[in-house]
């Protein structure tokens, strides 16, 4: 391989809240102390322990190296950055400028998107298991959230119950719906018929697309992400999509994300509700590092990393069957997380979940229970690290916790 995802980097004192787990009010860190004579392996946050890529790095410094960062407007460079990488990645070949926005985060952007499609006190669909982020989002700005369960297939796959949803939308008069596209934290990569069944559902009944699709680069084993706007024309005007190099490539920390919204009375909407607060301005590095980001030397680097995740979630996926019994894991076709169900661990154990996590934070396997995801008996794992430290980790959840 070209880059090097061999090496952990030690991110202590490295502004890294995977790593340092200092006590705030913005983080829930987990709890528990780890015994001496381990180190801590961060399995927890959906970050990696990678170095970012050169052309990213390259890109920072170029400008950096320039000493004055006053105001700007976003260059020709970064959009037709985000219209080449779509095209190569996704097949998009109608996106043009105007369909694309900044956002600073995805979590900022479906918030704004919520204010302008909900009423007050708004039902909202979401998928269950389901990302903490959007359950906190929609709980903070006073939607309610009814949740349709995901069910797993006789081949141990994650599916939409359509008949749930269908049922759902029309008991409820929802007119919203969040969609999470790969699935975090399953890890689904939807095929294109799931999609087709659902926006088809979406547009029975009214109902608008949040989709959020910031895991689109990750799909993994052969699979490919489908844009939702692609499905159809009527999912294209429907749908505010939301995308980011931030998880691809590390770069939460910088901040920097952008929506693809192609009916214009919609964005026009985001948009402007948006300015009212004046908080969405772009930070003139992460437009250098996105543009750094999506240069062909960033794709190198993203195939290369895709590699390393592979062998990653097999490996997990593989030890977990021979060693945990009454683990049970759906294997992920996408992002680098996985979610164990534990549940009949924990009862032929007589253990609790928190009990369960404890026991891994113990021996320094820092990962996370998953009531926040509405799984009563889950834990989800981030597996973007070395092969040998993910092997590591393993290796003690099975001598000391399982």
């Amino acid at each position: 391989m070209k880059y090097d995802f061999t090496t952990m980097l030690d991110r202590r004192g490295w502004d890294s809240i995977a790593a340092d787990m200092v006590e705030n009010d913005l983080w829930e860190i987990p709890k528990g102390t780890t015994l001496p004579g381990f180190d801590q392996i961060p399995m927890w946050i959906a970050d990696m322990n990678f170095a970012a890529a050169d052309s990213i790095i390259e890109a920072i410094q170029r400008r950096a190296a320039h000493p004055s960062f006053g105001y700007f407007i976003p260059s020709e460079d970064y959009y037709s950055a985000i219209v080449r990488w779509q095209r190569e990645g996704n097949g998009v070949t109608d996106l043009t400028r105007e369909h694309i926005g900044y956002e600073n985060g995805v979590l900022g952007g479906i918030t704004s998107a919520m204010r302008v499609l909900c009423s007050d006190g708004d039902v909202v669909l979401l998928h269950s298991p389901t990302y903490n982020g959007f359950t906190s989002q929609l709980e903070r700005n006073g939607y309610k959230i009814i949740l349709s369960p995901l069910k797993l297939d006789k081949d141990n796959v994650w599916r939409m119950d359509f008949a749930d949803m269908e049922q759902k939308l029309r008991q409820y008069r929802i007119h919203t719906a969040l969609l999470c596209s790969p699935h975090n934290p399953t890890g689904r990569v939807w095929e294109r018929w799931e999609l087709e069944q659902a926006m088809e559902l979406y547009r029975k009944y009214d109902v608008y697309v949040i989709s959020d699709e910031i895991w689109s680069d990750l799909t993994l084993f052969g699979h490919s992400h489908i844009p939702t706007q692609s499905i159809s024309e009527d999912a294209r005007n429907r749908t505010a999509a939301f995308y980011a190099p931030t998880k691809t490539f590390n770069l939460a920390g910088l901040v920097g994300s952008y929506h693809i919204i192609y009916n214009r009375y919609l964005r026009d909407r985001i948009t402007r509700y948006e300015a009212l607060s004046h908080y969405n301005d772009m930070n003139v590095l992460s437009m250098h590092a996105l543009v750094g980001a999506y240069q062909p030397e960033g794709r190198v680097w993203l195939n290369e990393l895709k590699t390393v995740l592979e062998q990653n979630i097999r490996f997990a996926y593989d030890f977990i069957q021979e060693h945990f019994e009454g683990v049970h894991l759906s294997m992920p076709q996408g992002t680098y997380m996985i979610l164990i169900d534990c549940a009949e661990w924990c009862r032929r154990h007589g253990k609790t979940i928190e009990d369960l996590q404890q026991a891994g934070i113990q021996v320094g396997v820092i990962w996370r229970e998953g009531s926040m995801y509405h799984v009563p008996y889950g834990i989800r794992i981030n597996l973007a690290l070395p092969h040998k430290k993910v092997a590591e980790a393993f290796s003690r959840l099975k001598q000391y916790v399982f």
